[in-house]
């Protein structure tokens, strides 16, 4: 016979097959890669190699590691470390004049030359995005890999011990399948969260429902970026203080190891976590005081000072990143300034409206306002018992919320769906517990209350459909669809002040036997450089903003060597790349 119970633990394990089914789904449309995930991939895997080296390392930071530092063993490392020890002893432990910095210096110089071109091979760009046999689970490298960057590492690492178990192979299925689980998690705390705090198991399932089926949580699976992890990070966290608000302000000694680690798992996974967490501790702070419980927010503010102690320690490239790096300073410097405020939240309430209710954004905005001021106006009428305890959660949910938006849209350097995901399931909280918990102060009976939830719960659940909004992460047509032959070398040309944004086409450059990257005023030096094999192919990718013709007709004319003819194939452009692609085919002159 079934309890009430298992009835519930069914239904859970339904919404997760169906929520597993829905993602895989959407993943398998995924076709093509934005340049970020390129950089996931690369950085997570390449060893000891942030950025895809367009040229020969003289010296790299692989070798230094060798030579110096955690090496391919455990017994190199010792020995290592014992060798190091000796080397700074004689030099009287003055770090920067030993030879082992002067030997970093050179290799991270070395490593970070993003300016020099030459051929490559396929193989070094298939490398540079999967984990090689000799690299499985090499965290160290990671961890390398991440420290210039504008992110903190723990997605990476999880992303790489994936990789690990695939040694020279890439599939999009290694970045989705991670994230499928993470949304599972997500998911899960949910329910852990609604049922335990928020309105029952009944509101649960529904919630999770919602959320699991949703173009939220699609968003989060295909995009393989860090934020499906920063997701679950916060509804971690919320998780940990609703169980302090729950036992009345006063919490043991488990409870505060559950914040510290949540606080960690968030601060590690983005750094936007931050500001939800300060606009947290400010609720909660303000909880605390008007619950007279002053003595429980030193508590509370030591639990916040280990975790940013414990952080710094684990990370503390998250200082220069937040404060000084690129990122960081544009934020900083964009926070000031309202010129354009008014557009920003325009624009980015739409995205957060669209890409979770479903709803249009003065809907998705009034309707909670009115279900939350309706509840307390008429709880306060019935003197509710849990009106009381119903506020502290409020204010806990809605100022993170609504303070993480604004600041988040203000600062965000392109206005997209991604610095936002970690709201989409606090969305689907706020609207369904505040209609609920609304509906529960009316004098209305259960079988039409039911009734009444089951019709909103259906209306947000088709309004919410994956299948009903756009996915800009699935790329048609892209580098996944590029068929590229055995034989085929590839010249791709970038404009002359361009970087590395040929970065988003490694994946394309790893299906080829020999490629090279080369900017526009660098042509010159490919005369002689270009030895095909008989029958070769040769694919020209022009991005745009070049001249063309002229370009191509240089290269013909210069960097075939004597005794080669070729033969024009096909020429398209592909507008969504912003590129021109030339097939040519070599062969022997008669």
């Amino acid at each position: 016979m079934f309890t009430k119970n298992n009835t519930v633990k069914i239904l859970l394990t339904l919404i997760l097959i169906l929520s597993l089914a829905n993602a895989l789904y959407w993943g398998s449309r995924k076709e093509g890669y934005h340049v970020d995930e390129m950089y996931m991939y690369g950085t997570a895997n390449s060893e000891y190699l942030p950025f895809m080296h367009l040229g020969p390392q003289e010296y790299s930071v692989k070798d230094w590691m060798h030579d110096y530092g955690a090496s391919s063993d455990l017994i190199s490392f010792i020995k290592n470390i014992f060798k190091d020890i000796g080397i700074l002893k004689s030099n009287s432990f003055n770090i920067k004049s030993s030879e082992i910095y002067t030997a970093y210096s050179h290799a991270r110089d070395c490593s970070n030359d993003m300016y020099s071109s030459g051929w490559m091979s396929g193989k070094d760009y298939l490398d540079y995005l999967t984990a090689s046999e000799d690299s499985r689970f090499n965290y160290i490298s990671v961890y390398y890999n991440f420290r210039g960057d504008n992110h903190p590492p723990l997605y990476a690492m999880l992303l790489h011990t994936v990789c690990s178990f695939f040694p020279g192979q890439f599939s999009k299925w290694f970045g989705i399948g991670l994230n499928t689980f993470i949304m599972l998690l997500t998911v899960l705390m949910l329910y852990r969260i609604i049922s335990r705090f928020l309105g029952g198991k009944e509101l649960a399932l529904m919630i999770c429902a919602l959320y699991g089926l949703s173009t939220a949580a699609v968003l989060s699976v295909t995009f393989i970026r860090m934020y499906a992890l920063l997701t679950l990070s916060v509804l971690c966290f919320v998780y940990a203080h609703l169980i302090l608000l729950d036992k009345k302000l006063e919490w043991d000694k488990k409870d505060s190891k559950r914040l510290v680690l949540f606080t960690l798992l968030g601060y590690l996974s983005q750094y936007y976590f931050i500001i939800f967490a300060f606009f947290s501790f400010i609720a909660f702070s303000i909880i605390l005081f008007k619950n007279k419980k002053s003595k429980n927010f030193f508590r509370y503010l030591k639990l916040f000072i280990i975790s940013a102690i414990i952080g710094i320690i684990l990370w503390p490239f998250s200082l220069k990143a937040v404060f000084s790096g690129s990122r960081g300073a544009e934020s900083f410097n964009s926070i000031f300034s309202f010129e354009d405020l008014k557009q920003r939240l325009h624009i980015m309430l739409g995205v957060l409206s669209d890409n979770s209710l479903g709803l249009p954004y003065p809907v998705f905005l009034i309707l909670p306002l009115i279900f939350i001021s309706l509840a307390f106006i008429l709880a306060a009428k019935k003197k509710a018992a849990d009106n009381e305890d119903a506020f502290p959660k409020t204010l806990f949910l809605t100022l993170p919320f609504i303070c993480y938006f604004l600041i988040v849209s203000k600062i965000v350097p392109y206005l997209v769906d991604r610095y936002i995901m970690c709201l989409f399931p606090l969305c689907f909280i706020l609207f369904i517990v505040s209609f609920a918990y609304m509906l529960k102060q009316t004098d209305l009976k259960n079988k039409a209350g039911n009734l009444i939830m089951v019709s909103v719960f259906l209306l947000l659940l088709f309004c919410s459909s994956s299948f009903r909004h756009y996915n800009p992460y699935l790329f048609e047509d892209g580098q996944e669809s590029d068929k590229v032959a055995a034989d085929t070398d590839c010249i791709y040309i970038l404009p002359a002040n361009w970087w590395n944004q040929s970065a988003e086409d490694t994946l394309l450059l790893s299906k080829c036997r020999n490629s090279i990257v080369v900017r526009e005023n660098e042509l010159e030096a490919l005369k002689g450089s270009y030895d095909p094999a008989a029958d070769s192919s040769l694919m020209i990718i022009v991005r745009d903003g070049l001249d063309t013709d002229a370009d191509v007709n240089y290269l013909l004319e210069n960097i075939l060597p004597e005794g080669k003819n070729i033969s024009f194939i096909e020429k398209s452009r592909d507008l969504r790349r912003g590129r021109l692609v030339i097939n040519y085919s070599l062969s022997e002159a008669l």
